[in-house]
Order: structure tokens, then sequence, then C-alpha cells
């Protein structure tokens, strides 16, 4: 009986060990707008439900003092076709003070396309599977994912998405 028992614990040890890590982001298996809560550069929770349902969605997840993050929300804001038909949710990784400084410093009170929030929960961390920021993730209306980049999207890209 112990020698069963001492086999079964063994055979089980060593099939954990041929367990596989799921290398797949959870945002490609799933490919639709995932349920979120955000909080607010004032401290107030707010989720998806502020989302336009009739215009494609960006979830950008950057750090405030990230110089790629800067440059990319710079992008995106040159590209006049961005203001009409796209709402950019931008969901840093840092503390409410320092996201309210960047949201003052580049203005985004006037963008009211644009929503930015802490991700307090760090959902967005694993979702994502972030290797690097910024991390972009486009939608068409329907909520169903386009385009999933690491990094920097350049103008054409951003436009592809956004078709």
């Amino acid at each position: 009986m112990k020698k069963a028992l001492l086999i079964t614990l063994f055979t089980c040890a060593v099939l954990t060990g041929f367990a596989q890590y799921d290398t797949i982001a959870p945002v490609l298996r799933s490919r639709h707008l995932p349920q979120f809560s955000l909080l607010s550069i004032d401290s107030v929770a707010f989720n998806q439900s502020v989302l336009d349902s009739g215009k494609h969605t960006i979830l950008m997840l950057f750090n405030p003092d990230c110089e790629h993050c800067k440059k990319q929300l710079q992008r995106f804001l040159s590209m006049p076709e961005f203001y009409v038909s796209s709402q950019l949710v931008m969901i840093s990784i840092e503390t409410v003070a320092k996201t309210k400084h960047f949201y003052n410093r580049y203005h985004l009170k006037d963008y009211p396309f644009i929503h930015i929030g802490k991700d307090y929960k760090r959902f967005f961390i694993s979702y994502f599977r972030a290797e690097t920021i910024p991390v972009l993730a486009f939608y068409d209306t329907r909520n169903e994912l386009n385009l999933f980049k690491q990094g920097d999207a350049e103008e054409k890209e951003i436009r592809e998405a956004l078709k």
C-alpha cells in the first residue's frame, strides 16, 4: 500500500514537471474587448460603459515617463481621422499623481475621446502579457480585436487597424 502511494505521488510530481506555460496572451485568445475597471485621475473608478459603441477603441498600456509612449500619443493626435472614428483608453501603470501630471501636461481634457486611468487591479499587465510599453490593442466597432502590438505603431499600421 505504501509502495502504491509513493509511486502515485512520484508519478504526479513528474507529470506536473511536464506541464507547459501558456505563451499566448489572453488578448489574443479572446479577441474581444475585455471588461475592465480603471481609476480615473480624480480617483473614481470607471469601466467600459464610458465608451462610445459606434467608434473604434484603442487600449494603450503606458507609463507617463516613457518617451515611446509620449511619441505614440503625439502620433495619434497628429492624425485628424483619429479624432472622428476612434476613442483611446490610456491605461497607466504608474501612480494616479504621475498619471494626472501627464494628463495635465498634454492637455488631455481637450480631447473628450481620450479616457485615462490607472490599472489599479494590474489586470492589463497579465492580459497583454506586456513585455514592453506601449502596448496597443485596436478594436473595431464590434469590439473585436484588429491589431495587437507591443511597442510603437506607425501611422500606416494605425490607419490599417482603423479601417
